[in-house]
């Protein structure tokens, strides 16, 4: 059995999920922190136990997460302001 934690070990533990199958827990954490949305956790394990002891599987760590948007110039002054000039005055 695979089990999905937020935060294992940690306060705010969670057991968020459990799977029979690797392949289904990780392709729930994978759409879970797709968009860098952890849920408020720090870290995401999948982990099974043998015996006493934790196994961890696969982690995503929220602070290692990179957002992978793309800057677009045509959109750079949609709102009619000039962001650099604001920053400028800052």
């Amino acid at each position: 059995m695979y089990k999905i934690y937020g935060d294992y070990g940690y306060t705010t533990e969670t057991l968020l999920e459990e799977f029979e199958s690797y392949a289904d827990a990780r392709r729930w954490v994978d759409g879970y922190t797709d968009a860098g949305d952890f849920g408020g956790y720090t870290v995401i394990e999948i982990a099974r136990f043998a015996g006493d002891e934790y196994m961890v599987e696969y982690r995503v760590d929220a602070e290692d997460w990179e957002d992978e948007t793309v800057f677009d110039p045509e959109f750079e002054d949609y709102w009619g302001d000039d962001d650099n000039a604001l920053i400028e005055e800052l």
